[in-house]
């Protein structure tokens, strides 16, 4: 069949074979959506937002007619001679390599899969160097014969690849050239450099042999310039380095050069990336500063299995970065019917931005469009559904926290929902007893840091009480009355104490309880510590209180400040405030609830306050640790 092919592709001239395969190539693009999707992913995490959508799309399709022109001048190889090179190949530096065969210690030429890299060889062949053509054995013996007859059909020397090194060695010992492709992800013995935005793994063979044999190295390149035209430029010559590393890096940053300014000529199927240490970590927010700080302390997460799992290993761009995405649907039924959609997303799915393309706004849009990620993550039901489409988009991980909706939670590869949730137990869910939230040691003394940098002062020796006020929400007010009583026991228990209160209001505090707060509690020599946020809100405030605090206080109808303070791992009180409805069983009464019964905290109503504290401080029992974090590092490891 190639015979024929071959036969009757150069019966015509080759300007109208190439036209025939330009034809062809635009078909297979539609014909093959599979390597079409992966060119697209290959080009969003290589390049990012340096091309629009369409002219990814346009990128991607005269890609696919490079190559089936590739092909037909493959066909062709039984016509061309030196007529035809010195007609339609032109040759950029051609004196360099007379200047490296001089020394009589070998060439290697250094390329990549850009151009016809198959035409490489062959000029060297008709230009009369002594080239050696290393390939890949085909498994059909006839077809790999017939292929390897026409890469040396002029005169060249044939090294099957597998185990070529010896026979190389011998070539460049006889002042041969040798060509080498150096843009392929690497097998055992590769090492890590910088390919465009994160690591890959690259073979350093070439390294090896320049620096065995003394060999000189130069990075050749072939442009297709039109049709038939193309243009071959040889760089100028790498010199050896002490690692491979900065060796090979040179050569990454002249390939970039010309992937950039050839993007549609590069062989952007293969999986170039693949095994990279490096992750693009994605957040979308759906504006909710709560669901989002959950989703940035999974990420942090996320951050140290990636650092764990990359010990060892050379570190670069792209270690664990992070980008955040604020989502913003069209109106209330584009979100619905996105979350509907989202059932029938598959990894086959050809229309998954499609989807998200009708009912997201344009700025939304032009984000997921240009974005590339290893790993999404979003927090709350209206995200699930863009989570899911992104993921299959960008072949990633999803995770999700919360329960997905009307999404199975068995579609994506980790869910983390609190256990007030009421999940069902699955391999894929991670089930944890309060919200999770950025606290620990390091932000905890970043918060002790910003409160000192105020002009806060405090007395060092004396017992701290922290206490962080919230407001109204969807099932509970905070009332003026229970208000004073809440400052009446608090200013008991620092007397008895002899205690300072450390106190901050919330966005949601209603101006009647902030009224009741300053009017009792600023200037008071108990209270060196007051912040109404709505009137000044100091940034990492509340993580500062935590840090500083012996024993916490917290208003019964925030789950993430309650989850904050026990992450702290500080004694915490909730005191109790009214509810608005009193016959549902709430998620936040289940949440209470289920950290009562295991210990991590007490819960009083308000008058009862001040005898709780100090029976809590004189307390002489560790309190028990809340494990959330651990939970999710151990299924991350897993998962990455």
């Amino acid at each position: 069949m190639v015979r024929f092919l071959s036969f009757f592709v150069c019966i015509f001239p080759i300007s109208f074979s190439l036209f025939l395969a330009r034809v062809a190539g635009t078909l297979f693009y539609y014909l093959f959506p599979g390597k079409a999707k992966l060119a697209y992913l290959n080009l969003r995490l290589a390049l990012g937002d340096k091309f629009s959508l369409s002219m990814r799309k346009m990128i991607v399709k005269e890609l696919f007619r490079n190559l089936t022109q590739n092909i037909v001048e493959f066909l062709y190889f039984p016509r061309i001679d030196k007529k035809y090179v010195e007609k339609y190949i032109s040759v950029v530096g051609e004196e360099k390599i007379k200047e490296v065969l001089k020394r009589e210690k070998g060439l290697i030429f250094l390329t990549g899969h850009l151009g016809n890299w198959e035409l490489l060889s062959l000029v060297a062949q008709v230009k009369r160097y002594p080239i050696v053509v290393l390939a890949r054995e085909q498994k059909p013996k006839r077809l790999n014969a017939l292929l390897n007859q026409y890469r040396t059909r002029l005169g060249a020397r044939l090294i099957i690849r597998g185990s070529w090194m010896r026979e190389v060695l011998n070539s460049l010992k006889e002042n041969k050239i040798v060509g080498i492709l150096g843009d392929q992800k690497s097998g055992k013995g590769g090492v890590l450099v910088g390919l465009f935005s994160r690591l890959a793994w690259t073979p350093a063979g070439v390294f090896n042999l320049a620096s065995h044999t003394g060999a000189g190295v130069l990075p050749v390149f072939i442009i297709r310039e039109k049709g038939p035209y193309h243009r071959i430029e040889i760089k100028e010559e790498l010199s050896l380095e002490k690692n491979p590393q900065e060796f090979l890096r040179k050569f990454h940053r002249l390939l970039e050069e010309y992937i950039l300014n050839y993007p549609s000529q590069w062989l952007w199927f293969h999986r170039r990336w693949k095994g990279s240490p490096s992750k693009k970590i994605i957040i979308l927010s759906d504006g909710k500063v709560g669901h989002l700080n959950q989703a940035r302390a999974l990420a942090k997460i996320v951050k140290q299995v990636i650092e764990e799992k990359s010990k060892g290993l050379l570190l670069e761009q792209g270690m664990g970065s992070t980008e955040e995405i604020e989502i913003e649907f069209k109106h209330k039924f584009a979100r619905f019917l996105i979350n509907f959609l989202g059932i029938f997303a598959r990894d086959s799915c050809r229309g998954c931005l499609k989807c998200l393309q009708w009912g997201l706004r344009k700025d939304s849009l032009g984000k997921i469009f240009s974005v590339y990620g290893d790993i999404i993550i979003s927090c709350g039901t209206n995200l699930s559904a863009v989570n899911l489409f992104l993921a299959k988009e960008n072949q990633a991980k999803s995770i999700i926290i919360m329960k997905p909706g009307l999404i199975p939670v068995r579609r994506f590869d980790l869910a983390i929902i609190p256990l007030h949730d009421r999940p069902k137990p699955r391999r894929n869910v991670v089930i944890t007893p309060t919200a999770l939230n950025l606290i620990d040691e390091f932000t905890l003394k970043e918060g002790i840091e910003k409160l000192q940098a105020t002009g806060y002062r405090l007395q060092a020796e004396k017992p701290k009480i922290g206490v962080l006020i919230g407001g109204e929400s969807k099932y509970y007010t905070l009332t003026q009355r229970i208000a004073n009583t809440l400052i009446n026991e608090l200013l008991n228990a620092s007397r008895d104490l002899d205690a300072q209160l450390l106190i901050t209001t919330s966005r949601r505090t209603s101006q009647g309880v902030e009224m009741v707060v300053k009017e009792r509690l600023s200037n008071h020599p108990h209270c060196p510590l007051l912040i109404i946020a709505n009137e000044r809100n100091i940034e990492g405030a509340v993580w500062g209180i935590l840090g500083l605090s012996d024993i916490v206080v917290v208003s019964e109808e925030s789950i993430s400040m309650i989850s904050e303070a026990l992450s702290a791992k500080k004694p915490v009180i909730v005191f109790k405030i009214e509810r608005k409805i009193q016959f549902k069983t709430t998620k936040y009464q289940r949440f209470l609830d289920n950290l009562f019964r295991e210990n991590y905290l007490t819960l009083v109503k308000p008058e009862e306050l001040a005898e709780e504290i100090k029976k809590v401080y004189h307390k002489s029992e560790k309190i028990s640790p809340i494990e959330d974090k651990k939970l999710v590092y151990e299924a991350l490891r897993e998962l990455l």
